[in-house]
């Protein structure tokens, strides 16, 4: 069995072409250009750690960042590819057992991607809705299926808080469902690294600034640095 047979293992002899936005961080949603659309190439190994980088800024940011569906659409058709091959390989082979456990590496990292996604728009359901609905089309967080998601979620647990406890209450507390709601705290600190530089950046309003330099670690204020987050030009650490 030759190791060409797998993506994994050549890495830079593959690529793919994406109808991906430049926006630093492979993220559609976002700001688009105004020029024609970009074709951008990427390989296997950049187009996954790509989505292992979106992957640990989701899991440290404490709100929920845009979903990059062109990554994830990406590597489940580069999975489909390598278990098609594994499926004629020896399975006695060592290269056989090294390629399934990247098989299995890589579907963690997507299935840890979008269940800590999960956990956010299960936790702050009526938020999310709230400010996701105020946004523009360009740029929604939420893929259709999240949206339906968290719409029938939320549904549900209203329907059922009602059922158990709202009618139960004094009819002049049953509409303070807005002091129930939780939201995400983007006051929090996090460690963040810079991919490029960035410069002097503003914080706290322009209270304070910070010379921000490629490979730099930095303790910021979410709240501060979630633009720069979205954008790929820092990342959570």
């Amino acid at each position: 069995m030759e190791s060409s047979e797998f993506d994994s293992e050549n890495q830079t002899e593959r690529s793919y072409q994406t109808d991906l936005r430049y926006n630093g961080s492979e993220n559609a949603g976002a700001e688009e250009l105004e020029d024609d659309e970009e074709e951008i190439q990427m390989s296997s190994q950049e187009v996954l750690e790509a989505l292992q980088r979106a992957w640990i800024n989701e899991k440290f940011a404490p709100d929920v960042l845009p979903y990059e569906e062109a990554l994830v659409e990406m590597v489940m058709i580069q999975l489909v590819h390598m278990e098609e091959n594994l499926a004629t390989a020896n399975k006695n082979d060592l290269l056989y057992i090294v390629h399934r456990m990247e098989v299995e590496r890589i579907r963690f990292i997507v299935a840890s991607y979008l269940r800590c996604r999960l956990q956010k728009l299960e936790t702050y359901a009526s938020h999310i809705l709230d400010v996701e609905s105020s946004r523009p089309r360009k740029s929604k967080r939420l893929s259709e299926a999240e949206q339906k998601f968290t719409h029938d979620f939320h549904d549900s647990v209203e329907t059922h808080f009602q059922e158990l406890v709202t009618r139960h209450m004094p009819q002049n507390h049953q509409d303070d469902e807005r002091a129930r709601r939780v939201a995400p705290n983007l006051n929090t600190h996090v460690f963040a690294r810079a991919r490029q530089d960035v410069g002097e950046y503003s914080l706290a309003g322009g209270e304070h600034s910070v010379n921000i330099r490629a490979g730099a670690v930095h303790l910021f204020r979410y709240r501060d640095i979630e633009p720069l987050v979205i954008e790929g030009q820092l990342e959570l650490i």
